[in-house]
């Protein structure tokens, strides 16, 4: 089925997962056919007698549509998500060199055909806990050798570290029986080794001829016992690549108990990462399920921010849809980072921030505002937790609460104006002499505990975060993090690295510059690539519509686009005037949400006017959004293309995939 959908598609996946959705829509259609309409909740308007006083926003309940789109959306983009994202099986017993021993070296023996034409080296870290004073890792400058008379030894290769839990390839013509393998540093490690038969897929049988260190903890016999878990062929789906050579090799170590190597981002994404490691043991899928997880997460997550924002269920699944055929959103959630969880926890904070943004204490019971702070504020340790660029997000949080803040303000003051004229009625009288009394406890309760919500606590989740995991040889204490955070700022803002691929702040909201994750080809001829940047649709239109949600707010104070704005100038503002280092498109990832919802906004405004071919224009836009969604699958989730196909997807002179 693969090469039939190569055929006709060029993506060896799109025919089977065709199938898969086709399977998945009748099954979700079936059940919603015969499941009870929902019965909507009757909340009644928040409404106001004085005209100067913004009442707290009533967002309709969902119906089945809403619950019917979610779990359809959701479905989908789960599937592809979880297609092909990483093999289940991966090499991890690993061997290194008795401590304080530079040169050790043992033989191996093919034991059948002494002819191959490759070499896969793979290596890991080793025990940690081992050696006090380092760490061990690393393959740089082991030798391999070959001979046929254990006198005679030619040199094969000189290794080299080229990446953790990446396949190290030598290529070549090679004839001999014996192996002979020497490290070159006492922190050396080796996981795994295979020879691969000259003209066939298959692997040599091999076994251990001499190791002088056969009785110890860390024998060779390690680096040949996992032989049926090596790839031939290493693509994506079998080993590491881009961050994939920091973020679980941290998660492995807290999962091991290891004293960990390197950290230059808060913990709480890596022990999640670690969890699940722990859980289900350490491979490419295991890795990367939890962002999957997140990323199919943050699907209904946003369904749930359009509804509170716009109230209508055709622009939430417009939204929604926006959210799921992006292709920063799959790329990034498939890949063992930091990104699905701080974005996810981001989204979780602001949706809290919603609720109260729309909400009046002055109809509100004053608890319950202070529960919306309260999630709002656990949410916002969260984030920053994982990763801390929920920072930017947390000031676009301080903006829209005393946004809300200073609206009462203003209403308190115009309340006490109009009872000083009292030229009003009874009713409205009233609601002058609640808003008047109720104004300075009110506000006075809500600062004070938001000290506690957004400053505390945060403190508390951001420390304890570092509680289970081996950062410091002495043990975890206060200080300890302060010192391990002052690091993380230096390195972050004194990093002078450069990369080929990186890019600007402009070109993201252009689309002008991919990030090149991966390339590979297959000795059948299929390539396999893995880039990251937006639908084009989406920045297209989003900077557009960004401008548009600007000219609202500064020309009818539309309360909707000040929320879109302040979340986009936030998340995007600091890569503009703060960021001098070397960034990368998918620092644009959390801007990216709040682009969708400006489009959402633009186009609410423009289903306003009651056009048909307004209406007929955005079915329209979502099936071309939707089609570069399923085209640019091989360049964004690495399925199996041609390399003309590739080609053919670099539309433009800096996008390059392959």
């Amino acid at each position: 089925m693969k090469n039939l959908s190569l055929t006709l598609f060029r993506d060896s996946e799109l025919l089977p997962l065709l199938l898969a959705s086709a399977v998945l829509i009748c099954g979700i259609e079936l059940i919603f056919r015969f499941l009870p309409e929902r019965k909507k909740k009757t909340e009644t308007a928040k409404t106001s007698s004085l005209a100067f006083v913004h009442p707290s926003v009533t967002v309709p309940s969902y119906t089945k549509k809403d619950i019917h789109a979610i779990v359809l959306i959701t479905a989908l983009y789960a599937l592809v998500s979880l297609w092909q994202c990483g093999s289940n099986t991966f090499p991890t017993t690993t061997w290194q060199p008795q401590k304080d021993t530079a040169d050790q070296s043992f033989i191996l023996e093919l034991t059948d055909s002494t002819a191959f034409d490759q070499i896969n080296v793979l290596y890991e870290e080793g025990d940690n806990n081992s050696n006090q004073t380092t760490w061990q890792l690393g393959v740089e400058g082991m030798k391999i050798e070959g001979s046929n008379d254990l006198s005679n030894w030619q040199s094969i290769s000189t290794l080299n570290n080229n990446g953790i839990y990446e396949y190290q390839i030598i290529e070549g013509e090679y004839d001999y029986r014996y192996i002979r393998i020497t490290s070159v540093n006492p922190n050396q490690t080796l996981t795994e080794i295979a020879f691969k038969k000259s003209g066939e897929d298959v692997l040599l049988p091999v076994k251990v001829y001499e190791d002088d260190c056969a009785d110890t903890e860390y024998p060779a016999l390690l680096v040949i016992d996992e032989q049926d878990k090596a790839a031939i062929h290493p693509s994506y789906y079998d080993q590491g690549y881009f961050d994939e050579v920091y973020h679980p090799r941290n998660a492995k170590e807290i999962s091991d108990g290891q004293y960990m190597y390197a950290t230059v981002h808060p913990l709480l994404g890596t022990n999640i990462m670690a969890l699940f490691i722990h859980l289900f043991g350490f491979t490419p899928r295991v890795w990367r399920l939890p962002g999957i997880l997140f990323g199919i997460m943050i699907v209904p997550l946003f369904y749930g921010i359009v509804h509170r924002l716009f109230g209508r269920t055709d622009l939430s699944i417009f939204g929604t849809i926006l959210c799921a055929a992006d292709f920063m959103h799959l790329t990034t959630s498939r890949i063992g980072t930091l990104e699905p969880f701080s974005v996810f926890f981001i989204l979780v904070m602001f949706y809290w921030m919603i609720r109260f943004y729309q909400s009046s204490f002055y109809d509100t019971q004053l608890t319950h505002e202070l529960r919306l702070l309260l999630w709002c504020g656990i949410f916002m340790g969260i984030a920053i937790s994982t990763k801390w660029t929920a920072c930017y997000s947390a000031v676009g949080l301080a903006v829209l609460l005393f946004t809300n803040l200073i609206r009462r303000t203003i209403e308190y003051r115009k309340a006490k104006k109009f009872l000083q004229e009292n030229n009003g009625s009874a009713v409205q009288i009233a609601e002058a002499q609640h808003i008047t009394s109720v104004y300075q406890s009110y506000l006075l309760a809500i600062l004070g505990w938001c000290f506690v919500f957004f400053i505390i606590l945060p403190l508390i989740i951001y420390w304890a975060c570092y509680i289970p995991d081996k950062v410091w040889r002495d043990g975890w204490s206060i200080s300890n993090v302060l010192e391990q955070n002052s690091y993380m700022y230096h390195y972050h803002t004194n990093l002078k690295a450069t990369h080929p691929y990186q890019s600007t702040w402009y070109q993201w909201i252009l689309d002008i510059r991919p990030i090149w994750y991966y390339s590979g080809v297959k000795a059948e001829g299929i390539s396999h690539s893995i880039s990251c940047f937006s639908n084009p649709l989406l920045t297209w239109a989003g900077l557009p519509s960004i401008l548009y949600v600007l000219y609202e707010c500064v020309r009818k104070k539309d309360s909707t686009a000040w929320f879109i704005l302040i979340g986009y100038l936030t998340a995007l503002g600091p890569w503009v005037l703060l960021v001098k280092r070397c960034v990368f498109a998918y620092h644009f990832y959390p801007t990216s949400f709040f682009t969708m919802l400006a489009i959402v906004y633009a186009s609410e405004k423009l289903l306003a006017l009651n056009h048909e071919k307004t209406r007929k224009l955005l079915i329209v836009f979502t099936i071309a959004y939707v089609f570069l969604f399923v085209m640019f699958l091989p360049a964004t989730a690495g399925f199996g293309t041609t390399q003309g196909y590739i080609k053919l997807l670099e539309w433009f002179p800096t996008w390059y995939f392959g």
